[in-house]
């Protein structure tokens, strides 16, 4: 009995380690792949002098100084608007509405606890670009 636990036990971990690691987040590429197309909040920058470059400099230097929750949080909400905004007109902005109208996470999979750490850096980020660009690039 304890020989077949310990041969489990192997086989076992011998297929976590032939798995395939996943792919380290890249905070610049997600930023760039979430807001790309999304002439809403690159107007909204535009009014400011940012556009989306200075919001996602900015996001990589908050994203910096996450807690590992916040940045699980902060990157799982992003690819949730990606997946969301795909192949259709929806900006950024329109996804989080229907982000936030799901409270308990039960269409997409993101509960407001969840949802509201991982916005506030995206928040940040924003304010950021919007008040002190300069200051998310690096001299």
């Amino acid at each position: 009995m304890k020989l077949s636990a310990g041969l489990l036990a192997g086989v076992a971990l011998a297929a976590c380690a032939s798995a395939p690691a996943e792919e380290a987040v890249q905070p610049l590429a997600l930023c760039q792949t979430m807001v790309t197309g999304d002439s809403g909040l690159a107007d909204r920058l535009a009014r400011d002098g940012a556009d989306l470059s200075d919001f996602c400099a900015c996001f990589v230097t908050v994203e910096a100084g996450l807690d590992a929750d916040t940045r699980a949080d902060t990157h799982a909400l992003m690819r949730k608007i990606i997946e969301m905004r795909e192949g259709t007109d929806r900006s950024t902005e329109d996804v989080a509405e229907l982000l936030e109208d799901d409270r308990d996470g039960s269409l997409y999979g993101i509960p407001e606890e969840h949802l509201k750490r991982g916005a506030q850096p995206v928040e940040d980020s924003l304010t950021r670009a919007r008040r002190d660009r300069a200051s998310c690039r690096t001299p």
